[in-house]
């Protein structure tokens, strides 16, 4: 990730991950498109692996090839932003320990 962000970036995506009601919140709106049928529930967190199939299947006029494609289009998607979001988490800026001294406690 150093490669890419800055330690600004860094810093950010810290504050972000510490407001756990936020990341849910996030992941709910990115993650709507790719599952939808009423899955997202105020107030409880996101289930991605919830209904997309039905809502697939429920469109009749394709093939089962062509069914089956899209599933896994969506299955592909979904785990590309969870992992992305699992990524977030393992963000954590170097912070260097600077020992002192001095005694404290004196």
């Amino acid at each position: 990730m150093k490669d890419y962000l800055t330690d600004l970036e860094v810093v950010k995506i810290e504050a972000f991950n510490s407001d756990t009601d936020m990341v849910e919140a996030v992941k709910k709106v990115l993650l709507a498109q790719l599952y939808s049928q009423g899955v997202i529930k105020k107030g409880e967190p996101h289930d991605p692996f919830k209904n997309r199939a039905i809502a697939l299947v429920a469109n009749g006029d394709v093939s089962d090839n062509e069914l089956g494609s899209r599933l896994r289009a969506w299955w592909e998607g979904i785990n590309a932003l969870e992992e992305g979001f699992s990524i977030l988490k393992n963000i954590k800026s170097k912070k260097e320990v600077i020992e002192t001294p001095y005694n404290e406690a004196e």
